[in-house]
């Protein structure tokens, strides 16, 4: 064939497809990515891997600081180093062409807040809209904090966003006065569970209840309070194992931990398993029988309290961010007071005494998981907020 020809006839197929790729808007997402793993860096990559890449060209500036979990929100001179990089990354992006929407997960601290808002600054004066998510539960707390000048820098910040996610309807409070309640968009975290049976074997561990605390382990996450919860628990039942997941954040926490552990003699009760991710983690999950988070400091809506559910496992909780929002006391959980040791320790014996109710929880936990908090849910949730922000819409 002439081809020319062939050239004519090819064109229509390729002006389409450059018509549909021109149709897609741009969208900035700025934020971490795992490693280091924690909730935030967790959701920037569920959002890069979902079929929101489908609809927007996605433009992602890195914010990961990969040295490990223990420098995330400690601010050195490496952080400034790595920050001055990524501005620059950033400019000379904006330089080039400008994204319909930049996307950016908003701090809770001075430091936070400030970084952020020297990376939104050039991407709005280039004129793109912008819409901040928060992820925490600690903003009001910290905004109310703040002298004047900083107040009305947040102000003048906020006042320009298109719009705020929140994970739960508990945290729209947070912008009270800051930001128009059609301008808050109410989004929770979603995950995608896929079960692997495959039970987790403990050497030397068998026929025992299986209570289990995934995260960072910090007195701060729970951990702390947990651990002092043995000793009460391990006086009514020999049967039952305590499994902690995750790094140590703090050396500090992990050395008062090994030396209350030796004090008590408890070691033949507690297990560490160090960091899991993929099947490991999941089969951790579905080996176990209670799974406890009894956060002290403020939190969001922790995933692995959602993959606790996923998993059909009652979860015992404190009320911080917006986990009651999350977890139902008494119907597929049991709230604790904050920082209540003796307390957690009775809401364990309890669940380990009613095994009807323990496992009427964990079935209502997995339905709820279903119906609210999936990857599928989730994602379809945001790209509602992400269009509606590029037309400058409610939602």
């Amino acid at each position: 064939m002439n081809p020319h020809r062939l050239q004519s006839l090819l064109w229509p197929a390729r002006q389409a497809r450059q018509e549909a790729t021109l149709a897609k808007p741009t969208l900035l997402l700025i934020g971490p990515t795992p490693p280091p793993f924690h909730g935030v860096a967790v959701a920037i990559r569920t959002l890069l891997q979902s079929q929101i890449a489908d609809l927007f060209h996605v433009w992602h500036l890195e914010l990961a600081d990969r040295r490990g979990i223990q420098h995330v929100n400690k601010p050195d001179l490496h952080d400034v180093v790595l920050f001055v990089r990524q501005w620059l990354r950033l400019v000379v992006r904006l330089f080039r062409t400008s994204p319909n929407l930049t996307y950016l997960v908003l701090s809770q601290s001075t430091i936070g807040f400030l970084r952020d808002s020297f990376l939104i600054w050039p991407a709005y004066l280039r004129g793109s809209p912008f819409l901040l998510h928060l992820h925490g539960g600690n903003f009001r707390d910290w905004f109310l904090g703040r002298n004047w000048i900083m107040k009305a820098y947040v102000k003048a910040l906020l006042s320009r966003a298109t719009h705020v996610i929140v994970l739960g309807e508990s945290l729209r409070c947070h912008f009270d006065g800051l930001v128009d309640a059609f301008r808050i968009a109410v989004v929770p975290n979603g995950i995608d569970w896929k079960s692997n049976g495959l039970p987790v074997k403990l050497t030397g561990r068998r026929s025992k209840y299986r209570i289990f605390h995934l995260s960072t382990l910090s007195h701060l996450k729970g951990a702390l309070v947990l651990l002092k919860a043995v000793p009460m628990v391990a006086r009514s039942r020999q049967d039952v194992e305590f499994v902690f997941a995750g790094p140590w954040s703090h050396r500090e926490d992990q050395q008062w931990a090994e030396k209350f552990i030796d004090q008590q003699g408890i070691s033949k009760f507690v297990y560490f398993s160090g960091q899991v991710e993929g099947d490991e983690k999941r089969a951790l999950f579905e080996s176990a029988d209670v799974f406890v988070f009894p956060g002290v400091q403020q939190e969001g809506q922790p995933l692995v309290v959602i993959e606790a559910m996923a998993a059909g496992l009652p979860v015992i909780f404190t009320d911080r961010g917006c986990l009651r929002d999350t977890v139902l006391d008494g119907k597929t959980g049991l709230e604790v007071p904050i920082d209540d040791p003796r307390a957690l320790a009775d809401r364990i014996l309890w669940l380990l005494d009613h095994p009807g109710e323990r496992e009427a929880m964990g079935t209502s936990a997995r339905r709820r998981y279903e119906a609210l908090y999936t990857k599928t849910r989730h994602v379809e949730s945001m790209i509602d907020v992400l269009a509606a922000s590029c037309r400058g819409a409610t939602v």
